[in-house]
């Protein structure tokens, strides 16, 4: 226990160490998601949630001696850490420089911390109010927890240690922060009834993948409506960033369906999409349709 109070508040948190975390912070994290066999794997999760960012955010928090100081140095630790991400996976990813485009969310994010930080200090006082600031966490770690409860229970032990991961970090949070067993029993409380909430409210049990169509048969140039035969099976959406292989396809249960893309000069291409077993996918062209 005395090791986890030491964590929320026991470690001199000086730039320097500061600056060192956050170059750590973002080149393991670019690391790890340029290593292909651990694409969508708990270890690369950190690359598209919070999980880890939110533990490490609030270390940062409780190890400040003032609000202003907690906001500068969660702030430059996202300013320095997030890019660092991008920028590690430029030589490796097939999008080279263009994996920038995943950047502005985060950093809008990276300026939402100053006034997050600022605020989250205030969970030093150990006061109900600090049980109350520290629950927009608690509640993003209980939701990706759950968000990826599904593809565990599809595939186990599919992120499973993501999973475990946020529910460990919800509670190490009440104990290392809170001395009033009142507080630690609340924040308990409000844990299992976050987790029960979003297990019940999150889709699960059920697969969910997105996953490209890399065909090349439609005109990347040209603006596209798609229609699914089946969306209980598969929807699928169109990102500006991916292109020319914008095409997203977002599958929800085993099965196979019909994609239909109409381009705006009356053109018509008809995919087959099978999901299966092991997270199988398939994409064939079904019929095509020129313009009249």
């Amino acid at each position: 226990m005395k090791y986890i109070k030491k964590l929320f508040g026991g470690i001199e948190m000086t730039w320097k160490r500061l600056l060192i975390l956050s170059a750590a912070a973002g080149v393991i994290s670019g690391a790890l998601l340029c290593i292909p066999v651990l694409e969508d794997t708990s270890l690369t999760d950190n690359g598209a949630t919070y999980e880890w960012w939110i533990f490490l955010a609030i270390v940062i928090i409780t190890n400040c001696k003032k609000p202003l100081e907690a906001a500068c140095k969660t702030f430059v630790f996202f300013l320095i850490s997030q890019p660092l991400i991008y920028l590690v996976q430029v030589p490796f990813c097939w999008l080279h420089w263009g994996i920038f485009a995943y950047y502005p969310p985060w950093f809008v994010m990276t300026l939402l911390t100053f006034p997050g930080a600022f605020l989250g200090w205030f969970v030093t006082k150990k006061k109900w109010y600090s049980l109350l600031i520290l629950s927009p966490m608690l509640l993003l770690l209980a939701a990706t927890c759950m968000s990826y409860l599904h593809g565990t229970l599809y595939m186990p032990p599919r992120h499973i240690l993501t999973e475990l991961f946020c529910i460990a970090v919800m509670f190490v949070l009440v104990l290392g922060i809170f001395d009033d067993k009142r507080l630690v029993a609340a924040g308990f409380v409000l844990n299992i009834a976050l987790l029960t909430a979003f297990f019940f409210t999150d889709v699960y049990g059920q697969p969910h993948m997105v996953s490209n169509i890399r065909g090349m048969e439609y005109d990347p140039d040209m603006s596209y409506t798609a229609v699914s035969s089946d969306e209980d099976v598969v929807k699928l959406r169109y990102e500006d960033k991916y292109e020319p292989h914008g095409w997203q396809a977002e599958f929800y249960k085993r099965g196979t369906a019909d994609i239909t893309l109409t381009g705006d000069d009356g053109s018509r291409l008809v995919y087959e999409v099978t999901f299966g077993d092991d997270f199988y996918v398939d994409f064939k062209l079904k019929e095509q349709y020129y313009a009249p």
